[in-house]
């Protein structure tokens, strides 16, 4: 609690000094005690963040080892044009969602 102008001229210095201290003290308390909420809100946000970046990481990480083992295609597979037409549709396709997630 603040003390009224009157009442800190007739305390000492040093009185003075740890009244106002003591108010400044009150005043910051209570200061900090109104951030709590939206530092509770912050952590909640943070955390909710981390956990979409993290399915976002394993997300890509899947669509890139699809798209890594089409891009290796035997030798066989070489040689029809359709499973090399398919194959790289569905390389474009994992690309495109890849792509979507990153974005």
């Amino acid at each position: 609690m603040a003390y009224r102008k009157k009442t800190l001229r007739t305390m000492s210095p040093t009185a003075r000094k740890v009244a106002r201290l003591t108010g400044e003290l009150d005043s910051v308390s209570r200061r900090l005690k109104n951030l709590i909420p939206e530092l509770q809100e912050l952590d909640l946000a943070s955390k909710a963040l981390e956990t979409a970046r993290t399915k976002d990481i394993e997300a890509v990480r899947r669509k890139l080892k699809m798209i890594n083992s089409l891009a290796n295609m035997r030798y066989k597979e070489i040689h029809n044009p359709e499973a090399i037409k398919q194959s790289l549709q569905v390389i474009t396709d994992h690309t495109k969602e890849t792509l979507q997630i990153l974005i």
